[in-house]
This record gives C-alpha cells, sequence and structure tokens, in this order.
C-alpha cells in the first residue's frame, strides 16, 4: 500500500480503536518508503496521536510542530503543543500557546478547560477559576466542570446549583461520569450541613457511576490490583538480566504508598533543596512495562519478568525526559503503586531508594473515598479496604527484607517536626538539606497536577485529628474482617 491517502484513512480506524503502536509502524513504514513525496498535514498530525498516546512525547512534540509550521493558525494544534509544554514543565510556553490557541477561537472548550486546569497546577487559582467559569458558560451541562472548580472554591456549590444538579440527574439520558460529579457535588452540599449519613450515601452512589462508567477496564484493573499482583509480588521469576545495565547510575527516589498520605508533599520537599532532584510525578511507567511484558498463564499467576526489555521501556522514557544527560541523576517518581514493585525496581536501579508515606489509616480511607481518583478499587469502601490490608501485608514485607531502603514517613509526624523529618528525608537519599527546601510554596516553577494542589500553595499545616473522625461508625461493619482497624 503505497497510497497516502489510503495509510490515512487505514491510520484513523486503527486509532478509532486504541491500536497506537500499530498505527505509529504504518506511519513510519510509509514515511521511510516514500521519501520523495510530500507528506499531508493529516499524516503528520497522526503521528502526533500515535506517538502521544504512547507516551512518546519528544516525538509528539516533533510532529504537531511540523503540523504547526503547515498550519500556524489551527487552534486544536495550539493546545496539543501546549499540552506537551505542560508535561516538560515549560510554564512560560505552555500559557502562551493555550493563549494562542483561544486568541484563533474563543470558545475552543477543550483550550479552556486545558488553561483553567494549566493554571490551577501552577498556583494561580483565580485565573483559574475565571476559565472553568467561561467553560462553564461554554458547556453547562458538562458537570466535571462544576466538580474542578468547587474544589477551588468551596462557596461555588450554592442551593441553586444543588438544585440544577438533582434536576439534571433526573434526566433520561445522563452520562454516567455527569452522574457521578454530580452525585459527588451533592455530598460536598451534605458534608457542609453535617448529615453524614446522606453524604456517604451520595458518594456511594458517585463512585459507583464512575466505576460503571468505565466497567469493562475498571473490572480487569480490580481484579490486578486485589487478586493478582497482591498475590504475586514476591514470587517473580526474572530473565534476561544485564550486568551492565545502563540504568544501574542512576539514583531514583521512588515515593510509594496510598494516596492521600503526604506523598505530595513529600515529592515537593525532595524537589525543593540546592541539588536539582527531578520531579516525574505519577509516571506509572513501571507498571504499565511490567503488565504488558509479563507472561500470563491459565491460573492467572506472573511466571516470567523479561527485565530487559522493561529496562529498554524505562530507558527510553528516562532519555526522552532528558534524565540521563543530569550530573548526578536524581529524580522522584510518585507512582505510588511502585510497592508492588520493590523487587523489580532494585534488579533495575540498585541505587534506588523508597519514601513511604502513611497517615492515620481510618483517616486515610476517607481522603481517598471523599476524592474522584480514577483507580478501580477506590470506588467503594468495600475494596479500598481490601487494597489496604494487600498494601500492609507487602509494606512490611519490604520494610523487613530492605530495611536500609525504604523510609517510612508520617505524615503528622512531617507536620508537626517539618525540619526533623525533612532533614531525615534529605539524609536518608543522600543530598544535602537547605532551608529552602521547607519554603517551598515560595517557588515559582512548582507544577502539581494531584488532588493535594491547593494545600500544597502554603505552609504545611498540623495535622487535623478531627477532619475524618464523625466518618468512624461508617468502619464498624468491617472491624470484624480486619484487625488493623
Amino acid at each position: 500500500m503505497n497510497n497516502q491517502v489510503e495509510i490515512i484513512k487505514k491510520v484513523s480506524t486503527l486509532i478509532d480503536r486504541k491500536k497506537y503502536a500499530d498505527a505509529k509502524f504504518l506511519l513510519l513504514k510509509f514515511m521511510d518508503e516514500n521519501k520523495n513525496i510530500k507528506i499531508d498535514l493529516k499524516f503528520y498530525y497522526q503521528l502526533y496521536q500515535a506517538f502521544n498516546a504512547l507516551r512518546d512525547f519528544k516525538n509528539a512534540k516533533k510532529y504537531i510542530e511540523k503540523c504547526l509550521k503547515i498550519n500556524g493558525d489551527n487552534h486544536i494544534f495550539l493546545n496539543n503543543l501546549a499540552n506537551i509544554f505542560l508535561l516538560e514543565k515549560n510554564i512560560v510556553k505552555a500559557e502562551k500557546f493555550y493563549l494562542k490557541s483561544l486568541e484563533k477561537k474563543k470558545d475552543y472548550l477543550i483550550a479552556n478547560i486545558n488553561i483553567a486546569i494549566f493554571y490551577e497546577q501552577i498556583g494561580n487559582l483565580e485565573e483559574a477559576k475565571k476559565f472553568y467559569l467561561k467553560a462553564i458558560d461554554l458547556s453547562p451541562k458538562s458537570i466535571s466542570i462544576y466538580y474542578n472548580l468547587s474544589r477551588l472554591d468551596k462557596t461555588f456549590i450554592t442551593e441553586k446549583i444543588a438544585v440544577f444538579l438533582d434536576n439534571h440527574l433526573k434526566k433520561e439520558k445522563v452520562k454516567l461520569v455527569d452522574k457521578a460529579y454530580s452525585f459527588f457535588l451533592l455530598a460536598e452540599c451534605e458534608r457542609k450541613k453535617r448529615f453524614f449519613n446522606k453524604e456517604i450515601e451520595l458518594l456511594k452512589k458517585a463512585h459507583q457511576n464512575l466505576f460503571d462508567a468505565d466497567i469493562n477496564i475498571n473490572n480487569q484493573s480490580l481484579s490486578y490490583w486485589l487478586n493478582i499482583i497482591s498475590n504475586e509480588y514476591d514470587k517473580f521469576n526474572f530473565i534476561n538480566e544485564k550486568k551492565d545495565n545502563e540504568l544501574k547510575n542512576l539514583n531514583p527516589i521512588f515515593i510509594v504508598g496510598l494516596p492521600r498520605s503526604g506523598s505530595t508533599v513529600v515529592e515537593t520537599l525532595m524537589s525543593s533543596g540546592n541539588t536539582i532532584v527531578e520531579n516525574l510525578g505519577e509516571t506509572n511507567i513501571l507498571n504499565g512495562a511490567i503488565v504488558s511484558n509479563f507472561t500470563s498463564i491459565k491460573d492467572k499467576k506472573i511466571n516470567y519478568i523479561d527485565l530487559r526489555k522493561i529496562n529498554e521501556i524505562i530507558f527510553n522514557f528516562l532519555e526522552n525526559k532528558n534524565i540521563l544527560n543530569q550530573k548526578r541523576k536524581f529524580f522522584t517518581d510518585k507512582s505510588l503503586e511502585n510497592f508492588f514493585y520493590i523487587e523489580i525496581i532494585l534488579k533495575i536501579f540498585p541505587n534506588a531508594k523508597f519514601i513511604h508515606t502513611f497517615r492515620k489509616l481510618e483517616d486515610n480511607i476517607f481522603a481517598i473515598f471523599h476524592q474522584a481518583l480514577k483507580l478501580s478499587w477506590t470506588h467503594s469502601l468495600e475494596n479500598i479496604l481490601k487494597y489496604i490490608d494487600n498494601y500492609l501485608k507487602i509494606i512490611n514485607f519490604y520494610e523487613k527484607k530492605y530495611p536500609t531502603k525504604i523510609l517510612s514517613i508520617d505524615l503528622e509526624e512531617l507536620t508537626n517536626k517539618p525540619e526533623e523529618v525533612s532533614k531525615r528525608l534529605y539524609k536518608f537519599c543522600g543530598l544535602n538539606w537547605s532551608e529552602n527546601v521547607l519554603k517551598f510554596y515560595n517557588r515559582k516553577d512548582l507544577v502539581i497536577s494531584t488532588a493535594s494542589n491547593i494545600q500544597i500553595r502554603k505552609d504545611l499545616n498540623k495535622y487535623d485529628h478531627d477532619k475524618y473522625r464523625p466518618y468512624k461508625e461508617f468502619l464498624k461493619i468491617f472491624t470484624n474482617k480486619y484487625d488493623w482497624l
């Protein structure tokens, strides 16, 4: 097949089916075999789509820039390039290209939402509110936008909006995701009135709808976390281990544990000192590499871990992030589920250190349940408890096996004694502590994409023991099942 139009048509079908690797292969093969022909704009855009979906942002950027050379006024291309600059934490260029996109098309909903998210992530909350409100004007039935804005402005959800949400839910054709966010917002209303029983019932409905919105993927993911990896974490068989591993001299710091346990605070502290520590955020690169490369047999046990393949995936990812060119090569990865993979990580990164963040478990449970986290196991209290039970078993196992590799940090102790605990963190990681560490909130380059974004913009608050106290009664039915409750 050498007709470019036919290739574009075939690749369009592959992209619709999310077969991005196949799409990339077909496009690059065509380019290699037809070096002297003029490449169509749609062809370059499909290459951008494929590389972007495969998380190869370096090549995605190259091809979206080629699109802009052909059509520099396209608001979609401008917005997509801004997204990549945000991933690169190039704040100036991200803002510039979001605004350029909106110059070309003021009512472009996606760019209005994206620039609102951008301003939220860099801590410019007033600008974020402005663009969220504009997005609501453009799409008044997109309830996820209301949810995003409500996290920034607790006064936004009024009785009037609550009535609107209630009426919206009574309509026959409401998307499951919109139902979910409506229930989350209505639960917030009940929380403000301290009607905690009503709040919990609404949260249950919210989580069920969020789970059902992507039910097949969520069911597969739930089975993996609760039944497969949780039983196989200590039974890995390694093949193709390389003694001359290119990654062995790196100094990665993996932050692991449960969501809402203080991990974002620790990540921010680690990247706020005088030594450059690249903050990679929640890459999920190891989980993706491991899931895609283990051999699964009929009884769902993980047989072999091909270290050469995983090493190659991680090497390419870090090269794409320019980590390999840094002198001391320190970086943090805050993919919290990595506690399942400590054995594998140490095979690839022998210098790796692990920071395990934790807090009082009863508080952690409801800190998770209150959020619309896109994690399959967070959508019911029962599954949260099952996941935590596995987490406790596994983290205890590895703390005993590798006591010099894992440092546990209690969120309460960190907020009560920030200097003492942060010095302990830095010493454990082989870094020099400075007073700048505790002045993280003054940073102009701080980009936070997690639910802790708003809290991290100010000095550490003392641990609040009363915040989740009213919810303890909802755990009584589980106390006989879990001895840690």
